[in-house]
């Protein structure tokens, strides 16, 4: 009879702890106003912009919109897109974030068609104590700024930094792998 009940109570804490998981990786928004709202998230296969959410199964959908919506994070993808305004526009649009910190790296990725093949293209952004994200990297032929500006700006941004700046500068290398690397180390180091 014992082992019957310590079965069983094992069984009871492994489904608590299950669902306690659960409820941590949920999908959820927050406003513009700051209102963090639990939700599921659906984005469409072919999107034009962004999707919608729903705060319940039977709750209507609402679209997620920029202006509206600060940032979002869907659970299944362990994504987080953050509403920031590129350089040169002035309306914001979703960016995938991949560092946040007092320098934030962000990700766009789209398709592009060229002689019936589809090719990703990926532009990296990045923000420093504003909203304005600034171009940095990408693997297309072509970029607003020259590659000599963008990395002028991103020496200039761990500038404050010695000790990234200094491997940075000896280094002199500008991939994908490298700038994040140094961003993260911008970002965990304390001397800042």
């Amino acid at each position: 009879m014992r082992s019957l009940l310590k079965k069983a109570a094992t069984c009871i804490i492994a489904v608590l702890f299950t669902l306690g998981v659960k409820a941590q990786n949920q999908d959820y928004i927050i406003t513009t106003k700051g209102d963090s709202i639990p939700c599921t998230i659906k984005i469409p296969l072919i999107t034009c912009g962004d999707g919608n959410y729903k705060t319940s199964a039977n709750g209507p959908s609402v679209k997620i919109k920029p202006d509206e919506v600060k940032e979002y994070y869907i659970s299944k993808k362990n994504s987080l897109y953050r509403s920031v305004i590129k350089e040169g526009k002035t309306k914001p649009e979703f960016l995938l974030v991949l560092e946040t910190g007092k320098i934030s790296l962000y990700e766009e990725t789209t398709d592009v068609y060229v002689n019936n093949t589809v090719t990703k293209v990926t532009k990296w952004y990045v923000t420093k104590g504003s909203d304005i994200a600034q171009p940095l990297k990408t693997d297309d032929l072509v970029m607003s700024k020259s590659k000599k500006q963008r990395k002028g700006e991103f020496t200039t941004l761990i500038s404050d930094n010695d000790a990234v700046y200094a491997q940075y500068t000896s280094e002199n290398k500008f991939s994908f792998k490298r700038i994040r690397n140094l961003v993260q180390q911008y970002n965990n180091t304390t001397n800042i």
